[in-house]
Order: C-alpha cells, then sequence, then structure tokens
C-alpha cells in the first residue's frame, strides 16, 4: 500500500473513532483509549499482613489488570496483602490502546490514636493531624491485660501550641505506672511552681466532715445487719408510737447536745424563727444565745438561711423533690429504733446554731445517731431524737452564704442516709456520698441562696488544678485531706454540665448492688454516656488541659448549661494556669485507682509535628492528647 493510502485509511479510522461510543470490558465496540475515572487503595496505609481494597472506576475498556503480582481483573475491586509498600498499576485496554493509572500501598504503623472529640471547635482532624484550629482530643484505651508502649505523632501543630498528655485510671483497682516516654525536639514547658491546695481551715472541716460520714456509715451498716425487730438495748419496746412533738414556737427553748467530741457537749438554745417546708414539715431555726451575744448569728443571717431552705422552691423543696424525702414511716421495719412520723404530722426538721469553741473541727454536720430512739440502747442515750442540723455559729457572721450551702450539702447526706441506708439498705460508699452532695452545693445552691453561692468552682475545681493528678476518687481511708474533696467536687461538677440533672437527680436509684464506681457507671450510661472510665478521663483532661470556657468541643470542659430550670455557670480554669504543676505529683509504685497523672509539653520553634515515642499505657488505662 502507498504511504498517502496508508495515512488517508489511518486519518478515517482517527475520524471514526473521534465520533463513536466509549465502551466498557466486554465491548468490543470501543473507539477511544479507556478512560480511568478513579483508582484508589483504601486504607492507602496499613500494618504488614493487613489488607487493603483496590478500587476504580473505567469507562471503554475491554480489559483491565493489576500489577504487580494481580493479573487481570474483572468488577470494580480487588483486595491485595502486599508486604512491602507497594504501588499497584491498573491498566485498561481495548481495541485502540491501553491507559495507566497507580494507586500506593504504605506499609507502616497504623495510627494509634483516635480522634476523641467532633464539632466546630475539635482541632483533630485525623487520627494523625491538627486542623490548625481549635482544641485537638485523641484517645488511646489500652484494654488489654498487659502494658502497651505507643508511639505519638500528630502532624499541623505550630510551635508555642501546649499539648497534654492525661492518663486515666478508672478501674478500681491500682495499675502499673505509665509512662510519658521521649519527646522528639523536646521544649519543656516552664509554669511556676504549684500553689498551696487550700486553707487550713477548710481542710480541717473537710477532715471533720469525714469523721462523721464515717460514723453514719458504720451506723448504717450495723442496723442493716440487724434484725429489724430486736433491740440493741434490750429494754421493752413501747406499747405505741408517741405521736411527734409539735412544731415550738418563737422563744421556745430547749438544750441540744452536741454528738461530734468524743464527750457530748450540751448547749441551751432558743427558736428564732419557724418556716414552712414540703409535705407538711417545718424547719425550726435555733440559736445558742451566745452566738447572738456575740454578733455570729443575727436576724439578717437567719432571713438569710430561711430564703435559702425554706417554703416551695427552696432548698429543701429542691433537694427532695429530686432525691426523695429526707424522713419517712419505718412502722413495720423498726418500730422501736428510729423516730417516726405521725400519721397526719411529720417530723420537723432543726437547724441548730451553736456557739462552738475554737478550733472545731466542722462546720456543720447532719449524724444519724440523734434519727435513733434513746431507749434503743446506752450508745443512744444522748441522742437528740430529732432530725436535727448542726451549724458552727461563729463562721457565719464571716461567710454565711458558704455555711447556707454547707447547710444543703448536709440535708443531701440526710436524704440518702433515709433513701440508701435505710430504704435499701445500701449506703453509699464514702466518695459518692460526697459526690452527691457536692453536686448538691453544684446545682441548687447558687439557685436558692439570696446571693447564689457557688463553692465547688472556687473551692473544689480551682484548687484541684494545683493537685498534679495521684487523687484517687475511692481512696477515702484514715487519713483524709481536702484533696480528696476537690477531685470528687471536679467530678460532679463535670458530670453536672455534661448531663445536666441527669446523673445527680438519680444516683440514689443506681443498683443496691453496686455502691462504688459501678453505682456511677450504671446512671451515667443510663443518662446517654459511655460510662465513668470514659467521663473520669473527660474531667482529667478538662481540668488538666486548663480548657476554655468558649471554644472547647462539647463533652468537656466545664460549660454554662442550662437543665430543669437551673442554671450552672461555666467554670473558668484560667485563673488556677500558675498552680497547674509543670511535673505532675509523683507516684509511688503505682498508678491508683480512679486517678490522673499526665505530662505537659509546648511545640517548639520549627516543628509541626509533636511526637513521643515509647509512652507506656498500662492495662485498663485511657490516655487522652490534648493540643491547644
Amino acid at each position: 500500500m502507498k504511504p498517502r493510502l496508508r495515512l488517508a485509511l489511518l486519518a478515517a479510522t482517527t475520524l471514526l473513532a473521534a465520533c463513536g461510543e466509549g465502551g466498557s470490558v466486554g465491548s468490543p465496540t470501543a473507539q477511544l483509549r479507556p478512560v480511568i475515572d478513579s483508582f484508589a487503595a483504601t486504607p492507602s496505609s496499613i500494618e504488614a499482613g493487613g489488607s487493603a481494597t483496590l478500587s476504580w472506576s473505567v469507562t471503554g475498556a475491554t480489559s483491565l489488570s493489576i500489577e504487580p503480582g494481580v493479573g487481570a481483573v474483572t468488577g470494580t475491586t480487588f483486595t491485595v496483602r502486599p508486604t512491602t509498600t507497594t504501588t499497584y498499576t491498573l491498566i485498561a485496554g481495548n481495541a485502540v490502546g491501553t491507559s495507566q493509572a497507580t494507586a500506593t500501598v504504605t506499609i507502616g504503623p497504623v495510627p494509634v490514636l483516635e480522634v476523641a472529640c467532633s464539632g466546630a471547635s475539635c482541632g483533630a482532624a485525623s487520627p494523625t493531624l491538627h486542623s490548625g484550629s481549635g482544641v485537638g482530643i485523641w484517645r488511646y484505651r489500652n484494654t488489654t491485660a498487659s502494658p502497651a508502649t505507643i508511639a505519638l505523632s500528630i502532624d499541623g501543630v505550630r510551635a508555642g501550641q501546649g499539648a497534654l498528655l492525661l492518663f486515666s485510671n478508672g478501674a478500681t483497682s491500682p495499675t502499673t505506672l505509665p509512662s510519658p516516654g521521649t519527646l522528639a525536639a523536646p521544649s519543656p514547658l516552664a509554669l511556676p511552681p504549684a500553689q498551696p491546695p487550700g486553707a487550713g481551715e477548710q481542710a480541717e472541716r473537710d477532715h471533720g466532715h469525714r469523721s462523721m460520714l464515717e460514723r453514719n456509715r458504720e451506723l448504717a451498716l450495723s442496723m442493716r445487719d440487724l434484725p429489724r425487730t430486736s433491740r440493741g438495748g434490750g429494754a421493752a419496746a413501747p406499747a405505741a408510737l408517741a405521736a411527734p412533738t409539735p412544731t415550738p414556737v418563737v422563744g421556745a427553748t430547749r438544750t441540744w447536745t452536741d454528738n461530734y467530741p468524743a464527750t457530748p457537749v450540751d448547749y441551751p438554745t432558743v427558736v428564732k424563727a419557724v418556716c414552712p417546708l414540703p409535705t407538711g414539715r417545718k424547719a425550726v431555726f435555733w440559736v445558742d444565745p451566745a452566738a447572738t451575744a456575740a454578733g455570729n448569728v443575727t436576724d439578717a443571717d437567719l432571713a438569710y438561711f430561711q430564703a435559702t431552705f425554706c417554703d416551695a422552691t427552696g432548698g429543701y423543696a429542691q433537694v427532695t423533690g429530686m432525691r426523695g424525702d429526707a424522713w419517712g414511716p419505718f412502722v413495720a421495719p423498726w418500730p422501736d429504733v428510729y423516730i417516726q412520723d405521725g400519721p397526719s404530722a411529720p417530723l420537723d426538721v432543726h437547724v441548730v446554731f451553736l456557739n462552738v469553741p475554737p478550733g472545731t473541727q466542722w462546720g456543720g454536720y447532719f449524724y444519724s445517731l440523734n434519727n435513733i430512739l434513746r431507749s434503743y440502747g446506752s450508745r443512744f442515750a444522748r441522742s437528740n431524737e430529732a432530725l436535727a442540723f448542726f451549724i458552727a455559729a461563729p463562721g457565719v457572721r464571716s461567710n454565711r452564704g458558704y455555711f447556707a450551702s454547707t447547710l444543703l450539702h448536709e440535708l443531701t447526706h440526710m436524704v440518702n442516709y433515709y433513701q440508701r441506708s435505710l430504704r435499701k439498705a445500701a449506703p453509699f460508699d464514702t466518695w459518692i456520698e460526697e459526690l452527691s452532695a457536692m453536686m448538691t452545693e453544684d446545682v441548687v445552691s447558687p439557685a436558692v441562696t439570696p446571693d447564689h453561692v457557688a463553692k465547688v468552682p472556687t473551692m473544689r475545681v480551682g484548687p484541684y488544678v494545683g493537685e498534679g493528678g495521684g487523687v484517687s476518687l475511692v481512696s477515702w481511708g484514715a487519713g483524709i485531706d481536702t484533696r480528696l474533696y476537690e477531685a470528687v467536687g471536679s467530678l460532679g461538677a463535670f458530670l453536672d454540665r455534661r448531663y445536666g440533672l441527669a446523673v445527680y437527680a438519680n444516683l440514689a436509684d443506681c443498683p443496691t448492688t453496686g455502691t462504688g464506681v459501678a453505682c456511677v457507671d450504671s446512671v451515667i450510661r443510663t443518662a446517654g454516656g459511655t460510662g465513668f472510665e470514659d467521663d473520669l478521663a473527660r474531667m482529667g483532661a478538662s481540668v488538666y488541659g486548663l480548657l476554655p470556657v468558649g471554644g472547647t468541643p462539647a463533652g468537656y470542659g466545664f460549660p454554662a448549661t442550662v437543665a430543669g430550670g437551673f442554671t450552672l455557670g461555666a467554670i473558668d480554669l484560667s485563673p488556677w494556669a500558675s498552680s497547674r504543676p509543670a511535673t505532675a505529683a509523683s507516684l509511688s509504685g503505682a498508678f491508683p485507682a480512679t486517678a490522673h497523672t499526665y505530662a505537659l509539653d509546648t511545640v517548639p520553634a520549627g516543628r509541626t509535628t509533636y511526637a513521643r515515642a515509647g509512652v507506656v499505657v498500662p492495662a485498663g488505662v485511657t490516655l487522652l492528647v490534648v493540643i491547644r
């Protein structure tokens, strides 16, 4: 064939191809080279021995093959299991020619972290990438039975950003010590030393309060284990229950016994005010004349306490409305042990201000001994036989809001004693007892005190920043200190803002077989959370990450919340930043149960990757990484 004729035929063929339609695999009429619309590997990075899926979209092909090592394929996907990093080539062919595209599967470590935040304020773009703005939060849970050693690498960071590695042991037993490993291009975070955790006066009050809680718990346990018709002192049971004493009038007098000291002390008192409570009860306010003479409790103070505690919208109504009444009928189970509500005249509630001497280790208390009849045995011979709260009058003059909030705290203990210890024969563990009482101070006190007193942010959450971790919520041993109150109060404030009233109001109803961590875990799950371990870690990251009031991902921090008519204020941790220790509190030999520890870093100049090698996460421990 002559050259000119061959060129003419080729041109005609090209023209026909340009005017024809594209084919697909199996189509003999393809007139163009195949078009590869996409070819990708998912995931693009796998561990050795793992698999990836190659997927494609092709038009106009009569044959498909993948190299290396695969050969001819059909359909739109194929699974590969390379042992080394491999670039795969997809070859699509037809009568006109072939087209090619590549996709690479990288063999290497799979990111160990998972993104642990969401929403507009979340700065975690992927398991290994910070978006450049917002608070990035990542998580690693060691669900195995042995310590895990991992490497962290997060790209997209910038110089000066702070990084927190927060280790949280949400289990009920200690575990081995964690380790933050080695930081690539280290740049230590410079912070001033931690400030003292709190005033000695508050520490003494916490110590005294803890002592009274233990007495209440011991009494509840001892009563639970006795036959409900037996008597502790051997005296004959009364022939009939006496009706409750009529409500005293203003000006009436009575001697009250302070049963806190080893040797009880009697105080003369006078009724200064009476006000109504729900369910027909009344609140009676008694004042030691010595407190009046010293100016420790004034008429204005009493008006303040009445406004806090009384009427249909006061503190008593709010607490008992959510958690149950502070007392009730016991005729059937213990007719000869406890004081009794009458059939139409429920017992009054007494608030007693005593002018106790300097050095007294309590600010206010509820003691269940006073709810037991004196006739039950010699141990109860000094019982006041009344629903009573005692307030240390000398402190009222300087800070009545604090003591009014304390009254509601003690009311919670009375409710818990009746609702849990007596009705269900399942007293709370001490840390849950204090958790519920401090949640009352967080939720109810700001709403009912005339000047909206909020003790928890300034006395619990803020100071917990300075503890440096290492505080076990469940370890309420003999060596009680303020740190335990700070840790438990911080958890309560976190749960209140995360779940509204759902945890606080339902604690009394948690399973009686789980009075420890299992109790709180069940209530959190009922409220929609994933459990105690997760929220303990979130709380620790919020505190030691100093997460801001605004711009914090949902589920973290202490944001303002409105729930059930209560407004819970945001807790700003920035004033406490200088008290956060640069190095976490030392742990001796083991990582305590229900505790936190951490490491702090800053991203140095010239770095865009935050990396640590050799991070040790003990069995059962959660690691949260926070970058902001």
